[in-house]
């Protein structure tokens, strides 16, 4: 196994990345979207790169524009730019010489919305696996950081109207639901309306007890545990 720093363009900005590579040639590859103010240092994706790479499956964590070490402001990191951003980053797994061509994606909170709008007119995505993620962005938590950070501005609103994933979410098959059922941002109903209306071979998982970001060590552990199998089983 080895992790390779790389990046990548998208609408001329440079997006920082990292990619782990397990020993096995030619494995498939996972496309990790972080949240809202998250990076791809997280924690969670780096601990997720390392076991998907023990199971024979690489992994791409990378930093939206305006976050961690890509370029742009936050400012720029509208729901429509993060998509294509995720499209980018598909993109380059796509054309990397010892990738294979069988891509998943996992999102976790906002990551997650943005997997699923691009998972539904992707035809390279084989499979979905969402931690956390909302049905819809109306809620006011969502337009400031836990941690103090300033809230988003008026352009993230505006075009957070362009989207919605009723219309969107028939069409995103092989998906995989994780949700913590004392999430404290997004109501465990919002992973409800996710998997009713999502398309054929889906599962969702509830983990008691578990809030937002999943902190609980054995929390985490299961919803890592969940995925992997997810992704092993389709591709």
């Amino acid at each position: 196994m080895k992790t390779e720093n790389v990046s990548f363009q998208s609408e001329g900005l440079k997006i920082s990345a990292v990619l782990h590579l397990p020993a096995q040639a030619n494995p498939s590859c996972i496309v990790a979207s972080h949240g809202l103010l998250s990076s791809k240092n997280s924690d969670k994706y780096v601990a997720l790169g390392e076991r998907l790479s023990q199971e024979g499956i690489a992994l791409l964590r990378f930093d939206f524009r305006g976050c961690g070490e890509s370029d742009g402001t936050l400012e720029q990191s509208t729901v429509t730019a993060r998509i294509s951003d995720l499209s980018s980053a598909i993109q380059f797994v796509g054309s990397h010489p010892d990738l294979k061509n069988r891509i998943g994606l996992l999102g976790s909170s906002l990551g997650g919305y943005v997997s699923l709008i691009k998972a539904a007119t992707a035809k390279e995505v084989d499979a979905v696996v969402l931690w956390s993620t909302p049905f819809h962005l109306d809620g006011i938590e969502l337009k400031k950081d836990a941690e103090g950070m300033p809230p988003l501005g008026k352009t993230f609103m505006r075009d957070l109207k362009k989207h919605r994933l009723l219309p969107l979410l028939p069409r995103v098959s092989n998906c995989l639901v994780i949700h913590g059922q004392a999430d404290e941002l997004v109501p465990v109903d919002q992973a409800w309306e996710i998997f009713h209306h999502l398309g054929p071979n889906k599962e969702i998982h509830l983990i008691e007890g578990g809030d937002h970001r999943l902190t609980d060590p054995g929390h985490r552990q299961r919803a890592t545990d969940i995925s992997v199998a997810w992704f092993k089983k389709f591709l």
